[in-house]
């Protein structure tokens, strides 16, 4: 059972997870940051891609808090180039856990690339972290603004860009 101190933890966890996020996709955004505002992001690199999933013709949720949520960041190869956990108590005993520097703040498809250093990411290195697509006996094709891919894996993240993918399961 549950004990009502974990609960109590979890969910500043939870909320503080929340304003960090909420923060950096609404305050710190590139476009919000000038010369004279005094304030400078903590990503080298930062922009959105948008993918869109389709299984055998029906769409596919991306979840939110991919590379967030530790249920839905599995491959931790990248984490030293995104945004490093930080210590929620005087103690330093509660630590909120950092982010991917490729994740999702929403559930329609917008991958965030925050990065603290300057790097391509692609989206076969999202999808590992996702770890949540199974390919497995499935045809896979790929689009990026309406332009076929050979190598879905291979596709350069970009600002702005549209990423389809179409699974096709094999007969």
């Amino acid at each position: 059972m549950i004990k009502k101190r974990q609960i109590i933890i979890l969910s500043i966890v939870i909320i503080v997870i929340a304003s960090l996020t909420i923060y950096i996709e609404w305050d710190m955004k590139p476009q919000n940051l000038n010369m004279d505002s005094g304030r400078t992001s903590p990503f080298e690199v930062y922009f959105h891609s948008n993918l869109r999933i389709l299984m055998d013709g029906k769409p596919m949720i991306v979840p939110s808090q991919i590379g967030i949520d530790y249920n839905l960041w599995n491959d931790h190869s990248l984490d030293k180039f995104g945004f490093p956990g930080m210590p929620m108590d005087e103690e330093g005993k509660t630590t909120m856990p950092g982010m991917a520097p490729i994740y999702t703040t929403n559930d329609k498809g917008r991958i965030t690339v925050g990065s603290i250093v300057e790097r391509d990411y692609t989206l076969g290195e999202f999808l590992r972290i996702w770890n949540g697509l199974d390919t497995k006996d499935k045809l896979v094709n790929a689009t990026v603004n309406g332009n076929v891919v050979t190598n879905y894996t291979n596709i350069k993240l970009e600002d702005g860009q549209q990423i389809k993918l179409y699974l096709q399961t094999k007969k």
